[in-house]
């Protein structure tokens, strides 16, 4: 859910900070008040375009904060695809717009592209109101929505669709294949054995370059090596004067005066092991000296050697695992190609088995979905009746679209298929008598798109609502009196169970309903306008749901009647 929210200088909204709550969260305000621009820093949180106007006058950034709980681990795999990390359970995301048209957007404290908050925002928050933000007109969340309708059954079933339709997909890209241009497949097959001979001939030995290139640098400089160790050996023990005779000389001179300094003892005896750790380093110093020889031929042996892994590395891979990984590939590839050549007339008959098979799967599928469908379209009617809506026709049509050279035909018709089987799904809908029947996108207003979506969240609604983002519902009353509006805030509240929802209202009726209100009001300082958001406590929300029954003139009778509508109107366990 939407927890927290703080708007700075969007329009009349000079600085704004709402702390919402679970269930159904209700604003109200007089008309002009400002309302519909909460829902427009809500939608700028939602990835919606941004437009320096809406920066409040006089001022240069405006800026939208969301503190999120949002249901599911969905966002975070968002987030670690984009390279984030976060272990809270709660989400931040800032968006700030400047005069100078910089819009930045910000999460978990982190600067983001628009992209990933567009990716983000479909989890977390979800408008409904505006033709352009209801995502109901999108024909695949229509038919997300009417596999939905069919629980368990229909997960299973469409599990079962897109299981043999990925099968039957495998085998015709094999297929297609060998079928393919003959000339094409030879030249692949010459290249494949070609690249697999080179690299084989190389014999090459995982990570051997790490090893070639220090023994390399060590062939180079021998001579330096074996003047170093020399020089070293002979400053630490064969001069005059070296290290060695110096530590004698010096542990000799401290046991000299142990009778006076009683720590002398101790320091000579240290500077005799460090005599003998010197000795024994001396040892291993000649030791390698005595073995140090220059070879031409080795360092002209790993020079070609590591010229042919260059060779192979700036064609198949950056290091010799890299190559050998490759070589594992096309070797299977290569298996591939010339065994499904031989068996070509096995594969068509496999090719043709696992696309009956998807048929008849999707036969099913699409036989469920007819009979969803029409219970779908009861139970909408049913939910659009209390909606001010009862003349209002639904139906969900299915349908097949024609595609050329597609494997799979219907009634002598190719027709094109996916996972999801070969149904086109579309919502229609006719809001008023008399009108035509037309697919939702062009079939109804703002308000109506609103309320349709309500009764479907209704019709289909499952035990997984606690994995729904954050509802908002604007406009969603338009065109609704009386008893409709009671209604209507019944099924909010309905609804809002086990999730959150924030709608915008201009009915006490479903005001009435809410868990959460909040009054939307102008005020007026120092000659410039600014609109505050107020969490109403009970003797407030009395206070306004009577001015919303009666108007500006707040009566005793009106409070009476507030009061009687919010007490009637308390949560009920459903």
């Amino acid at each position: 859910m939407l927890r927290d929210l703080h708007v700075r200088n969007l329009a009349v909204l000079e600085e704004v900070s709402i702390e919402f709550g679970a269930g159904l969260n209700i604003l109200t305000g007089e008309t002009g008040a400002g309302k519909s621009i909460v829902v427009d820093s809500l939608a700028l949180l939602g990835g919606a375009r941004a437009d320096s106007e809406l920066i409040r006058t006089g001022e240069q950034v405006l800026s939208v904060t969301g503190v999120f709980e949002p249901p599911g681990d969905e966002w975070r795999q968002v987030l670690r695809e984009s390279g984030l990390e976060s272990d809270s359970d709660e989400l931040v995301v800032r968006r700030e717009i400047s005069r100078e048209g910089r819009n930045r957007v910000f999460v978990q404290d982190q600067p983001v592209t628009l992209a990933l908050l567009t990716r983000l925002a479909p989890r977390l928050i979800r408008i409904h109101g505006q033709r352009d933000e209801l995502g109901l007109v999108s024909a695949h969340l229509q038919r997300l929505w009417l596999d939905r309708s069919g629980g368990d059954s229909g997960e299973m079933a469409l599990r079962q669709v897109g299981e043999r339709f990925h099968r039957q997909q495998d085998l015709a890209k094999r297929l297609e294949r060998v079928e393919g241009n003959e000339r094409l497949r030879q030249e692949r097959l010459d290249l494949l054995r070609f690249q697999i001979g080179e690299i084989d001939a190389a014999r090459l030995r995982s990570g051997e370059e790490a090893d070639l290139e220090v023994e390399r640098d060590l062939q180079r400089h021998v001579e330096a090596i074996g003047g170093a160790l020399g020089e070293s050996l002979s400053v630490l023990f064969e001069e005059a004067g070296s290290a060695s005779d110096r530590l004698s000389v010096a542990s000799r001179r401290l046991q000299e005066i142990a009778d006076w300094e009683e720590q002398s003892s101790s320091w000579s005896e240290e500077l005799d092991a460090m005599s003998i750790d010197l000795q024994e380093m001396a040892r291993g110093m000649r030791q390698r000296l005595d073995s140090l020889e220059a070879d031409p031929q080795r360092l002209n042996a790993i020079e070609e050697r590591l010229s042919v892994i260059d060779r192979l590395t700036r064609k198949y891979g950056q290091t010799t695992a890299e190559v050998l990984e490759y070589r594992e590939r096309i070797g299977q590839e290569l298996e591939e190609l010339v065994g499904d050549v031989e068996q070509r007339d096995e594969l068509e008959q496999q090719m043709k088995v696992a696309l009956q098979e998807f048929r008849q799967a999707a036969d099913d599928l699409s036989k469920r979905r007819a009979e969803w469908g029409r219970k779908l379209a009861d139970r909408v009617h049913r939910e659009l009746g209390d909606l001010a809506m009862a003349k209002a026709r639904f139906e969900v049509e299915l349908s097949r679209r024609r595609q050329e050279n597609s494997r799979l035909e219907l009634a002598g018709t190719p027709v094109e298929f996916s996972e999801f089987g070969y149904d086109q799904v579309t919502f229609k809908l006719a809001a008023n008598p008399g009108e035509e029947m037309l697919p939702l996108a062009s079939s109804a207003s703002g308000g109506e798109l609103s309320r349709f979506y309500l009764a479907l969240q209704l019709a289909v609604r499952r035990r997984d609502a606690g994995e729904m983002p954050t509802l908002v519902f604007d406009e969603v009353d338009a065109g609704v009196g009386g008893a409709e509006a009671a209604i209507l805030g019944d099924k909010l509240q309905r609804l809002s169970g086990g999730t959150q929802i924030l709608a915008v209202t201009h009915l006490a009726q479903v005001a009435s309903h809410a868990d959460r209100h909040f009054r939307v009001r102008k005020r007026v300082s120092d000659g410039r306008t600014a609109t505050r958001v107020d969490a109403l406590e009970a003797s407030e929300r009395v206070e306004e749901v009577a001015r919303m029954l009666a108007g500006k003139r707040v009566t005793s009778l009106s409070r009476s009647h507030a009061e009687e509508l919010i007490s009637s109107t308390a949560r009920r366990v459903s």
